[in-house]
């Protein structure tokens, strides 16, 4: 993977490595997520040394400690136990500054599929850290793909390492900007804003799109081929450890088919709602899925699916996949065209939604908006119903935007329908409305020709030169 992006991770990394005391911290997000990439880039240059935990017995785990810190310090042999193996790593590493990484931590701890019984792991590693490492000034990392288990275990006051860590690190897709480096060979807006749609910001997705071919032969590349990336391995597209089998992969898939309620879930797979609800929790700790309020209205609840490939996978590949591996993959795509052009403008929608939170963190709206969401209500002021796709609100202002991924350009009519939604009874308690309507393909004249300091029209020109 590409290394770029991740000025802000960095920035406290290295801040924490220039200390002159001992800092241990937690990186943790999906998988594919880019810990691996930030690690590589935080540790350039600099005394590091990374043990690498697969999903291994205990004792396996400790032999492959071993070994590795035998590689730096002529040693031989396997530690006898998890203290003594600290014992060494301390003395490796001395006064001297450096970068100890213990990666996928949760695997020696619980293992992949959280079952395992706990070892001794943390409680030693715990009796090291105020014995020893103390006195040093290294920097001391954990990372993990188990995002429900790490969030639980920095928090926990049971757990052994509790209060030890000086830093946590949460990592997330990449920011709006971070994700325009990944693709800024791909030189066709449209082509680019395709592609988008599909990766939105995650890092491991951008990093396998071939800027110099098209969208469509990079969803082939993807998905339609006989060779596709994610057909021999579906595992590929799943950037979480949870179980993607049973319920979990039914859930899943009837969320990216649209239906987004506890009742509507648990009506379709005939399960109670008690039980829909535990999963989706489960799914939610692990970022899988999305929790959307509607506007205004905290018990018209949504689920949606976080990753757009997942989605397109679940939506359209995983029930087609033989027939793709077995060469009908051209067919296959020609008779999903209608639903991917659907699938594509509610992901230019998401898209539009991330433009918005990365201009809101960055202060360039009118006011610091926190939380976007879609809204639907009957208006008794215009007796219709009223949709809009992305809103957002403080106390005195709100933001009004609607987004639009199709060939013909925007004109006078989208700005006069957001002036007459922005007149429903809903939004009378707010002193200022800002409207943002984005055309993928441009606006015509007419609307060109308005003048309302209140109206941004954001083509994909302005989405995608930030400066």
């Amino acid at each position: 993977m590409q290394a770029y992006g991740r000025k802000k991770e960095l920035e406290i990394l290295n801040r924490r490595y220039e200390s002159d005391t001992f800092e241990f911290g937690y990186i943790y997000g999906q998988r594919r997520i880019g810990k691996t990439t930030l690690l590589s880039m935080f540790t350039k240059d600099k005394k590091n040394l990374i043990f690498y935990a697969t999903d291994s017995a205990d004792i396996d785990i400790l032999e492959s400690f071993s070994a590795t810190l035998n590689e730096v310090t002529g040693s031989v042999g396997v530690y006898p136990n998890w203290f003594t193996f600290f014992q060494a790593l301390d003395k490796y590493v001395g006064d001297d500054k450096a970068i100890i990484c213990i990666d996928e931590f949760p695997n020696i701890i619980v293992g992949r599929d959280g079952k395992r019984k706990r070892t001794d792991f943390d409680s030693n590693l715990q009796k090291a850290i105020d014995l020893l490492f103390f006195k040093r000034k290294f920097t001391l990392v954990l990372t993990g793909s188990n995002v429900s288990f790490l969030s639980k275990e920095i928090v926990d006051s049971k757990a052994p390492l509790y209060q030890r860590n000086t830093f946590s690190l949460r990592l997330d897709k990449f920011e709006f900007n971070e994700a325009l480096l990944g693709l800024k060979d791909v030189e066709d807006n449209l082509e680019k804003a395709k592609l988008l749609c599909l990766t939105n910001t995650f890092p491991y997705y951008i990093s396998l799109i071939n800027p110099k071919k098209s969208f469509d032969e990079n969803l082939d590349n993807l998905f339609f081929n006989i060779d596709a990336i994610f057909i021999d391995d579906p595992s590929k597209v799943i950037t979480s450890n949870i179980i993607t089998s049973g319920l979990y992969a039914s859930l899943i898939s009837h969320i990216a088919e649209g239906h987004d309620s506890v009742k509507e879930l648990a009506t379709n797979l005939m399960t109670e709602s008690a039980k829909i609800s535990k999963y989706l929790k489960e799914l939610l700790e692990d970022h899988v899925i999305i929790k959307r309020n509607s506007f205004q209205n905290s018990k018209n609840v949504k689920y949606e699916i976080l990753d757009p490939m997942l989605a397109f996978y679940y939506r359209f590949i995983r029930a087609n996949r033989e027939l793709i591996r077995n060469g009908f993959g051209k067919a296959i795509k020609l008779k999903l065209k209608n639903a991917i052009e659907e699938f594509m403008n509610h992901a230019f929608e998401k898209l539009c939604l991330t433009y918005l939170e990365y201009l809101s963190k960055n202060m360039r709206l009118n006011d610091v908006y926190t939380s976007f969401q879609s809204f639907a209500f009957k208006s008794l002021t215009l007796q219709r119903t009223v949709e809009i796709d992305i809103v957002a609100a403080t106390e005195e202002n709100i933001l009004i935007a609607e987004t639009k991924f199709s060939k013909q350009k925007r004109g006078l009519g989208d700005y006069k329908r957001m002036l007459e939604n922005s007149t429903a009874e809903i939004f009378k308690p707010y002193k200022n409305i800002e409207f943002y309507l984005f055309g993928a393909n441009g606006f015509n004249d007419a609307i060109l020709d308005v003048k309302d300091d209140k109206l941004h029209l954001i083509d994909l020109n302005t989405m995608f030169n930030l400066d």
